[in-house]
């Protein structure tokens, strides 16, 4: 083969030679064969869909090859075993070149530490033993500074390949938004696994009940595989461009396409290279990066190079300053356009010039949306908000929808997580459209899509309703006939509009732009959240009136299906803040002293296998939060109660091949040791009766005690919760605010000995 990987189109089965013309002619120089041994030579090529090495294979253990001069193979035994030779040299220099990712920064040479040369495209080799160098290192500082220095080499040698790369990183083939999914399971990569590696599946079974990680099971297969000769180099492009064809195969004969492409890769890769483009294909690259590790180490790349190709010095305290500056700042422009088509390139085109101020919001890309901290009750909100003019909101129990307005006309809806929703919901869509007055452009609202039974009154019905709706697909929407579950969507804030970000202003200034937009509300359809305005000079913690007006407020809005209120600052620091959770937005529900009335959102990271009536079922559940400093999930509790027999049976599906691993991954963070450990996939709703301290369970550890963590009394599953991801679940932050608003409430004390 050339210096590059097949095409996608040469990964594909095909009747024609053509495509193999070079690998033919390679074929023939290895065995050493005439223009009359040509013809045997193309048979066994087109055998091998153009694999040189099954067609080698081929040629030396089958009658194929039989057919051909045999003293010809014995003339060039010396050659191939000069060529492995040679190929072993080239890898093993390779290896020791790529080992210099794990030097400190200052003393890294992108280029000349790098395994390819200036101006070749990039080897998926340089992000493969980085992500290994990776999953070995415990320690998220150091992880950082290897991930920006395999981005150094790339922002120096291959520009072009940084964009993919950071797809690649953060296991991604394209925008939230967009919807695109590999959608294949560890089935089928199992299956182009046993092809593409000549092992039987039961063997690739044993080796999985042995190891417990597909990826490491096509490691192993790949090590016991003999390369006669050296391959070419996998690029980056090469992984990225076929994973997005794979996304792209539907209907007929799909399934086949898709292992022929994963085939095509599977036999391009080399050493480390299997490893992690299985786990890439089954979702889980298992090194726990995220994108909040992988945008800071690229924002220091940046910076790294950028210094350096300038020859300006700074001081250590300066350089630690600038890297610092530059990585906020491209996480807050991520919260703020999540498109890393948009994004990665204006990073390296501003270089250390870099700011949040540099991309700018876009209808058509959510936004991160911002999120409210919890508080016990409402004298310990109103005590927060002293002389500060703030407003309460109802608190729906529905979906929380971004909606976007383009100027073209076009509606569209995302959820809290950035998924597109509107297939899901084409009513709301129109719903909008109609309300819209001429002058609103175009524009992105906030807002809570809530069921409701107009003929009733258009009472307010559970999320559970809700979530009876048909969810549609990418490709059609749900149809108008068939929805059965009516919605009204209640707006509550503004983010842009005609063309102008209004993040910075207070919310008293985006609630009027919000109530310009539209020709009124409609009942039942399209609504303004119920609020009330309490300004500065009732915002007094002693004033009976003002506590009474929250509280019957909030009693209303209990009354009325609601989950209960938010507390809004008004004027100071009333920004839109994407993504963070600030103490300008509190959410108040019931009295804590009732017990957890409030859910939380946990991600079940683990299982232990039932027993009695639950035997073959996963039960219980180990549940944990997400500690977004740490990048890490610390468990909270157990679960075994709330799930119906459909849902164990579900789970049990759910739950299997990639998505169990073999062994517990260093970003969990918990003394238990259930019979299995899972990839973090889902998020459940949990209550119970109260938070305690636990030895065992490691929530927010060092918030509330030195060396223990906060666990649930009495647990129980609510509900799945589809709208967030497992970062998006509820924090340790979360979970410490909520156990000493607990404690406050019933005069405890957080001081443990």
């Amino acid at each position: 083969m050339s210096g590059k990987c097949p095409s996608n189109k040469e990964l594909l089965p095909s009747d024609d030679l053509s495509p193999y013309k070079e690998v033919l002619e390679q074929f023939t120089q290895i065995i050493n064969g005439s223009e009359s041994s040509k013809s045997c030579a193309a048979t066994v090529i087109e055998k091998a869909r153009g694999d040189i090495n099954l067609a080698l294979d081929i040629y030396y253990n089958s009658k194929e090859g039989d057919q051909c001069d045999k003293g010809m193979r014995e003339r060039n035994i010396q050659r191939i075993g000069k060529s492995i030779r040679q190929f072993s040299e080239e890898s093993l220099n390779e290896n020791v070149a790529l080992t210099f990712i794990s030097l400190p920064l200052e003393k890294y040479s992108p280029v000349e530490h790098a395994c390819w040369k200036y101006g070749q495209p990039a080897p998926y080799i340089h992000l493969a033993q980085t992500f290994d160098l990776v999953e070995a290192e415990k320690g998220k500082i150091k992880a950082t500074s290897m991930l920006c220095n395999m981005f150094r080499s790339l922002l120096d040698l291959s520009p072009k390949d940084v964009l993919p790369a950071v797809y690649l990183c953060t296991n991604k083939i394209a925008a939230d938004h967009d919807n695109m999914e590999l959608n294949i399971g560890g089935s089928l990569v199992a299956a182009a696994l046993q092809e593409a590696c000549g092992i039987n599946r039961s063997r690739i079974r044993d080796m999985y009940n042995s190891l417990g990680d597909l990826g490491d099971v096509a490691q192993e297969c790949r090590q016991t595989q003999s390369l006669l000769v050296p391959l070419s180099p996998l690029l980056i492009q090469d992984v990225f461009s076929v994973l997005r064809e794979i996304s792209m195969q539907t209907g007929s004969g799909s399934t086949g396409r898709k292992k022929s492409l994963i085939v095509g890769l599977m036999r391009s890769c080399r050493e480390k290279e299997m490893k992690f483009l299985v786990r890439t294909l089954v979702r889980n690259l298992r090194i726990g990066a995220m994108m909040k590790t992988i945008l800071p180490a690229l924002a220091q790349a940046v910076v790294m190079n950028s210094l350096s190709q300038s020859h300006h010095e700074l001081t250590n305290a300066n350089l630690k300053e600038k890297l610092q500056s530059v990585s906020a700042a491209v996480v807050e422009a991520y919260n703020i356009l999540p498109n890393l088509d948009v994004l990665v390139p204006s990073l390296m085109s501003k270089g250390i010039e870099f700011s949040s101020t540099t991309v700018t919001m876009v209808p058509g890309i959510p936004i991160r949306p911002m999120l409210a901290k919890i508080t016990n009750g409402v004298p310990q909100a109103l005590k927060l908000f002293e002389n500060k003019a703030f407003t309460c909101e109802f608190k729906y129990d529905g979906q929380r929808a971004q909606i976007h307005k383009m100027a073209d006309g076009c509606v569209r809806i995302f959820s809290r997580n950035g998924d597109e929703t509107t297939a899901r919901f084409p009513d709301v869509v129109h719903i909008i459209q109609d309300a819209c007055r001429s002058s609103a452009v175009s524009f992105i609202i906030d807002a809570e899509v809530v069921a409701v039974d107009r003929k009733n009154e258009d009472k307010l019905l559970s999320f559970q309703e809700l979530s009876s709706r048909d969810r549609g697909c990418k490709a059609s929407s749900v149809a108008m006939d068939r929805i059965k579950v009516d919605v009204c969507a209640f707006v509550f804030d503004i983010m842009f509009v005609n063309g102008e970000q209004l993040l910075s202003y207070p919310l008293r200034q985006r609630r009027n732009y919000m109530k310009d937009l539209f020709n009124g509300g409609k009942s039942g359809y399209l609504q303004y959240a119920k609020e009330i305005t309490i300004e500065e000079d009732d915002a007094c913690v002693d004033s009976e009136v003002t506590l009474t007006k929250i509280n019957t407020f909030l009693e209303d809005a209990l009354q009325s299906s609601c989950e209960g209120i938010m507390i809004k600052s008004l004027d100071t620091d009333a920004g839109y803040l994407p993504s963070k959770r600030a103490d300008s937005w509190l959410k108040v529900k019931r009295d804590y002293v009732d017990g957890l009335n409030d859910s939380i959102d946990l991600v079940p990271i683990g299982a232990w296998h039932g027993n009695g009536r639950k035997a073959g079922w996963y039960s219980p559940f180990l549940m944990a939060c997400y500690n977004p400093d740490t990048e890490e999930f610390e468990s909270v509790c157990r679960v075994m109660s709330g799930f119906s027999d459909f849902f164990y049976v579900e789970m049990r599906e759910f739950f299997s091949e990639d998505k169990i691993l073999s062994k517990k991954p260093s970003y969990y963070r918990t003394a238990e040791t259930p019979d299995m450990w899972f990839s973090p996939e889902l998020v459940w709703a949990i209550r119970g009766a109260d938070f305690t301290v636990s030895p065992v369970h490691q929530a927010a550890v060092g918030r509330v005690h030195p060396s223990r963590g906060i666990s649930v009394r009495f647990p129980r599953f609510v509900r799945s919760v589809t709208d967030r991801g497992p970062e998006d679940c509820s924090t340790s932050a979360d979970i410490a605010e909520m156990f000493q608003a607990q404690t406050r409430k019933l005069n405890v004390s957080t001081a443990y000995s």
